[in-house]
């Protein structure tokens, strides 16, 4: 039996033993509950990452469109088999019922080295990129977050990495805003994407005046490893509270907020998968309850790799044969 085989039989048990036959969308929580997806890898089982997204009960998928992937040329859009891979997938998405999340990230050697974007030339090469995006998705993708963990400098290809100020991000934002609206004016643009507690930069990202071009912030509350009580979801979501808090304060009216990544690792010497589950659990309700919370992407769908002890290897809902760890029946309980 085919692995892909004997997750649909192990699917179908379990829809059977859930009752999956009501719909994801139907539930009492207007949340986009989503994972982190990873369609563009060379090694990506496309079925098997579609088939777990339906069992699931996801009402999303959060990925990657890269500019230096898209635009090998000045001014010419080419989609590469992996990137296409996306675009397809997207389709489908929206066919489904599905909102899926695009990131627009990182930087471009055409136009500025160092893998960041804090230059006139490279702003405008970035907005036109984004602006081409959004043409290409209009009615299918809805939501674009701009970067990913910009605070950290992800996307630098300098070491160590270089860490962009927030004027040059604030400056990025909104060009790309204004050229995802100009392509597509029903689209949500979110922006923010810190992490590490890094309540500083939100503060300074609130001082640069850009989250009046944006319709929302993504936040990614990680906190596994720490001390005490600080590594658990009632400890993630109070910075998200007081992040809200100072954003709402800064801008005078209510902020959106996107959690676009949260998760608890379960590599040997990391969280125990039970533990994990109850985390889960305990975080998607306090962010239904938070009144502000717009979407959730767990980090992520399936394990990213085969090493025990790899961290980054062990973020997954499921593993990477596609049985489910105790936190994906969670999620589905959740999303009934």
């Amino acid at each position: 039996m085919t692995m892909l085989r004997a997750v649909k039989v192990w699917a179908g048990a379990f829809a059977l033993a859930l009752s999956l036959t009501q719909s994801a969308h139907a539930r009492a929580n207007d949340l986009e509950i989503g994972a982190v997806v990873h369609f563009s890898y060379e090694d990506a089982n496309i079925p098997l990452i579609a088939c777990l997204i339906r069992q699931t009960r996801l009402t999303s998928w959060r990925t990657s469109l890269v500019w230096a992937a898209v635009e090998r040329e000045k001014g010419s859009y080419v989609l590469p088999p992996p990137f296409a891979l996306v675009v397809e997938q997207a389709r489908k998405a929206r066919q489904q019922g599905l909102h899926p999340l695009l990131i627009l990230d990182y930087g471009n050697e055409l136009y500025e080295k160092g893998g960041l974007v804090t230059t006139e030339e490279a702003r405008t090469g970035f907005a036109n990129y984004a602006g081409w995006v959004a043409t290409q998705m209009k009615g299918v993708v809805h939501h674009y977050e701009i970067w990913n963990e910009w605070n950290i400098g992800l996307g630098s290809t300098t070491r160590p990495r270089t860490i962009g100020s927030v004027d040059a991000y604030a400056k990025l934002v909104r060009a790309a805003a204004a050229a995802i609206r100009a392509a597509d004016p029903s689209a949500v643009v979110i922006a923010g994407g810190a992490t590490n507690e890094d309540t500083h930069w939100f503060e300074a990202f609130a001082r640069t005046g850009a989250l009046s071009e944006i319709d929302g912030v993504s936040i990614h509350p990680y906190n596994y490893g720490k001390p005490l009580w600080g590594h658990t979801p009632e400890a993630a979501m109070a910075w998200v509270d007081r992040t809200e808090q100072l954003l709402a304060k800064a801008s005078g009216r209510p902020v959106d907020v996107y959690v676009t990544e949260i998760g608890w690792p379960t590599h040997v010497g990391g969280y125990a998968e039970d533990t994990v589950a109850d985390y889960l659990t305990r975080f998607m309700n306090l962010a239904k309850a938070s009144g502000y919370v717009r979407g959730v992407w767990w980090y992520d769908l399936i394990d990213d790799g085969g090493d025990p002890e790899n961290k980054e290897d062990r973020f997954g809902l499921y593993r990477q044969d596609g049985t489910p760890k105790p936190a994906a029946l969670r999620m589905t309980e959740f999303n009934r």
